[in-house]
């Protein structure tokens, strides 16, 4: 995990320029082990300037620069998470799953062992995988 001094190079190195915002919005991710709702980050930003509107366009931005991925809670509602950060500090965008607690219902990462090996639909019939999702249910640990 990335540390607070490391944040200003962190987001330079996936091209994008230090502002206060973003480190704040990064620095919440960071702390966070599971994924967080748009009211769960503005929440814990309390205190701060930071309004809906700039929280959601940093949001995007991250997405954009695969910091950030996003996905839907049982409820529908988008939750944002970090990609996995290597020891040089750079995003890992590989395949994860996403365990979410049947009690608390956090939604946590989890890195994949193996390459799923669910088939994939043919090109030929016209589909193009863009990406997928694994989904696991269960107790977390701290339910447990």
């Amino acid at each position: 995990m990335i540390r607070n001094e490391q944040y200003h190079q962190f987001l330079r190195q996936c091209g994008l320029k230090v502002t206060s915002t973003r480190l704040l919005v990064l620095d919440v991710l960071m702390s966070s082990s599971t994924a967080l709702s748009h009211g769960d980050i503005l929440g814990k930003t309390r205190g701060s300037r930071l309004d809906k509107v700039t929280l959601y366009r940093t949001l995007d931005t991250f997405i954009r620069h695969g910091i950030v991925h996003k996905v839907a809670s049982e409820d529908r509602n988008w939750l944002y998470a970090l990609h996995p950060i290597d020891r040089n500090n750079s995003v890992v965008r590989g395949d994860h799953a996403h365990f979410i607690c049947d009690h608390c219902e956090r939604i946590y990462c989890l890195p994949l062992q193996t390459r799923n090996s669910m088939p994939a639909p043919e090109s030929e019939e016209g589909f193009i995988v863009r990406a997928h999702e694994f989904r696991l249910h269960g107790i977390c640990p701290q339910c447990h």
